[in-house]
């Protein structure tokens, strides 16, 4: 295969997924709560707008994929240094 059918096809590729984003976005509505529940925003308990989930869970979550991430570069650095 030569470079300028290789361009084509990741032309044609790149049209397609232009396609189907652009299909997905026109089709979505734009209110928060889908036709089919009705009796308010799904995105909350019915306390009205705030925070959803937990926040400290989440915050404990990023906590530790940040101390997980700096303990694994820490072994990678350890392990490929050059003496």
């Amino acid at each position: 295969m030569s470079r300028s059918q290789a361009a084509a096809i990741a032309a044609v590729l790149a049209l397609l997924a232009l396609l189907i984003v652009s299909a997905v976005a026109l089709g979505a509505e734009p209110t928060a709560v889908p036709a089919v529940f009705e009796g308010g925003d799904l995105r909350s308990d019915g306390e009205g707008p705030g925070l959803v989930g937990n926040p400290l869970l989440i915050l404990l979550a990023v906590v530790g994929l940040g101390l997980a991430t700096a303990a694994v570069t820490v072994l990678v650095v350890r392990l490929t240094r050059r003496d």
